[in-house]
């Protein structure tokens, strides 16, 4: 799939929002990886930890209190997460600064776009238990010059179970906008796509059919 990227500063909005979310789901296994820690730095969950001071499986309890009632840092094998760390700065994700004794582990503009990108990844429309009777219709006009981003914009609507209505017209039963909105925004292409939302379409059995509603 081709790839596009859009403005860090104009998806702020969305980032630490999105960057929670991912970061809530379970864990199953103490060693998580690499990117499972960026989402909870990009969460805030690493503002101001004492990562190498002694006990700090202590220390690490109020860094969650946004994220989940869980304290997922509990699961970590300590000397994995320094070494996680470390790596995540090799990589210029995040950088570590030494306060006093602790550690302040704060997320990049790189750190961000890699968290952007997951996000996009594991994004879904999700079907609501009751249909609201509206119907979703993307439409977009992406220049020729930028080719292979129309072609990875139009692959997540695909994945996402859109129904192909026209050419550059995309069809939507299910509550889609902020997800849609966040991918135009990473591509860089929000001028060039329009979400309308309509609530009667003739002869709608076919889109009905594909969309169970």
């Amino acid at each position: 799939m081709a790839r596009g990227e859009g403005s860090v500063t104009k998806l702020e909005p969305y980032f630490k929002d999105i960057a929670k979310t991912l970061a809530r789901q379970k864990f199953e296994e103490r060693y998580e990886g690499p990117a499972q820690i960026l989402k909870l730095v990009g969460a805030g969950a690493f503002l101001a930890t004492a990562v190498v001071a002694p006990g700090l499986g202590r220390a690490l309890n109020p860094i969650v209190r946004d994220l989940t009632a869980e304290e997922p840092w509990r699961k970590y094998n300590i000397p994995y997460l320094k070494r996680s760390l470390a790596r995540l700065e090799q990589q210029k994700l995040v950088v570590v600064r030494t306060v006093g004794t602790a550690q302040e582990v704060e997320i990049t503009s790189e750190g961000k776009k890699r968290i952007l990108r997951m996000a996009l990844d594991e994004l879904t429309i999700k079907k609501p238990a009751n249909w609201d009777g509206y119907w979703r219709l993307v439409s977009y006009d992406i220049p020729k010059d930028l080719s292979p981003t129309r072609e990875a914009f139009t692959d997540y609507l695909r994945a996402w179970g859109f129904y192909p209505f026209q050419e550059s017209l995309y069809l939507q039963a299910y509550p889609c906008e902020r997800p849609v909105e966040f991918l135009r925004e990473y591509f860089g292409i929000g001028k060039y796509v329009r979400i309308i939302k309509v609530l009667k379409i003739e002869n709608d059995q076919l889109f009905r059919q594909f969309f169970d509603v």
